[in-house]
């Protein structure tokens, strides 16, 4: 679709032209737009690292590898033909190669991709930051894998293709990007064409029914352990992981252990607080937040109820808990054997 400026009384159309003919060159310039820009293509996406080819016998290297906010991995491939070529074969060649990543490997990756480009920030630290994942959960990492198609167009072969792979649950688009000048000055006309967006909202929901149900199917490779924990005269029956760590957390505080010193076993990063005391979520969530960039209310114990009051301050212990929950209270429990803590697992 071309893009159109007003001169004087009229609506003129902008010259049509080509990334080859604007010396935009797919490995190095449009690579480099597109990752600077990766909101463009998806605004939900975290770039760990370009030009990936980590894998026994073979040369092919991914364009783009990213993680979305549901910790899937996706595949970015790129041509600034007007075709496409045959990158939906390739897409879903490496989507199927980088398929088993874990979480380990994606840091290595992406720790390489940041010295390249001359960062020293920590790797891991970046990724857990934008999945908002307080600690590593191996378990949630990369159960799927998405393909995102970028060209400045596509042949009837690759749409055709799309639509049968759209048809049996691969998540997959098709997005265009068509350059357009005005005079010297350069524009993109961005669209996502496969999916149309008015049909973006059903096909996710879909999707979403078909990873709660492939991963109710794997039930038995998870944990769902209960816990039987006592400590400090109390006694907490058959609770789940994230009700075990706030009845830890919390009896803990209330026998007089500070936060500072339980963040110590824990890592700082389960814990926010406001320096006031705070008796309901609506009073804390008005004041300055402490420890984290973006507060989501959904990811803390908040509640009037759970809610950690010490020393002048009001504590949120966070309630996103895996497979260390019980390594964590045991350690707790023989720092401070004073809690005469004890921790079963429930029948």
């Amino acid at each position: 679709m071309p893009i159109y400026k007003i001169d004087s009384n009229k609506i003129i159309e902008l010259s049509h032209t080509t990334f080859a003919s604007e010396r935009i060159d797919e490995a190095r310039e449009l690579q480099k737009l597109v990752i600077n820009s990766i909101e463009i293509i998806d605004p939900g996406l975290y770039v760990l690292t370009c030009e990936f080819g980590d894998w026994q016998d073979s040369k092919r290297r991914i364009d783009i590898l990213c993680i979305d906010k549901a910790a899937n991995l996706v595949v970015v491939e790129l041509k600034r033909t007007e075709d496409g070529g045959h990158m939906e074969l390739q897409a879903i060649r490496y989507a199927a190669m980088v398929s088993g990543m874990t979480f380990e490997k994606a840091v290595r990756a992406h720790e390489a991709y940041l010295r390249k480009n001359g960062l020293q920030t920590d790797p891991e630290e970046e990724i857990l930051n934008f999945l908002e994942w307080d600690d590593v959960n191996e378990e949630d990492f990369a159960n799927d894998t998405r393909i995102i198609l970028v060209s400045a167009d596509f042949s009837i072969e690759i749409t055709t293709s799309v639509l049968w792979l759209l048809e049996r649950d691969i998540d997959i688009k098709c997005i265009r990007i068509k350059p357009q000048k005005d005079g010297q000055s350069l524009y993109f006309d961005i669209q996502q064409i496969i999916p149309l967006p008015e049909s973006s909202d059903y096909q996710v929901k879909l999707r979403e029914k078909v990873t709660e149900q492939r991963q109710s199917r794997r039930t038995g490779e998870r944990d769902y352990s209960h816990y039987n924990v006592k400590l400090n005269g109390k006694e907490g029956l058959d609770l789940n992981k994230r009700q075990t760590m706030h009845f830890v957390i919390s009896e803990s505080v209330k026998a007089g252990i500070r936060p500072e010193e339980l963040m110590k076993i824990t890592g700082a990063k389960r814990w926010i607080w406001v320096n006031k005391i705070c008796q309901t979520k609506q009073d804390f969530e008005m004041e300055q937040i402490q420890n984290i960039k973006r507060y989501d209310p959904t990811r803390w114990f908040n509640s009037e109820e759970e809610l950690l009051h010490f020393d002048g301050k009001t504590y949120a212990f966070s309630n996103q808990h895996g497979k260390g929950t019980f390594e964590m209270t045991k350690e707790i429990f023989k720092h401070y054997p004073n809690l005469m803590g004890e921790i079963h697992k429930a029948n």
